[in-house]
């Protein structure tokens, strides 16, 4: 199985969690309320904004983020926001701590990696750390 075959085998296994499917209810909730649906909307277009002003190098001002932060205060007001946002947040969770556990398998176990000492890492010498100057690795 390749690896591109695992990434969506395990995709499809997130799919079938408890947490993704009550993303999935409340976000359905949220889409048949008017007042839930359009506050939502107002929000991530605000957060979207911003994070466009961010990659275009300015600074958000206190300003901005006193209305960003009223913006979310408003929403999360509103009961099935609330509920679609914890529920996004518990299955982020989740999807963060497969993350971890890919990395555990990329890295193995903490105990068995070596700790480079002052260096670089170096396949060229026994101890697989360099002893001062990385020139020869």
């Amino acid at each position: 199985m390749s690896v591109y075959e695992m990434a969506l085998e395990l995709g499809k296994n997130l799919s079938t969690t408890e947490e993704y499917q009550r993303v999935l209810d409340t976000q359905r909730a949220v889409a048949m309320d008017q007042e839930a649906r359009s506050l939502v909307k107002e929000f991530q277009q605000l957060q979207q904004s911003y994070q466009r002003m961010q990659m275009m190098g300015h600074q958000l001002t206190k300003e901005n983020m006193a209305t960003l932060e009223e913006m979310e205060k408003k929403a999360t007001a509103h009961p099935l926001v609330e509920e679609y946002l914890a529920a996004q947040s518990q299955f982020y969770e989740v999807v963060n701590e497969v993350n971890v556990k890919i990395q555990e398998g990329l890295k193995g176990p903490e105990k068995d990696v070596p700790q480079a000492q002052g260096g670089c890492s170096c396949s060229s010498n026994d101890s697989g750390v360099c002893g001062g100057s990385c020139s020869g690795c």
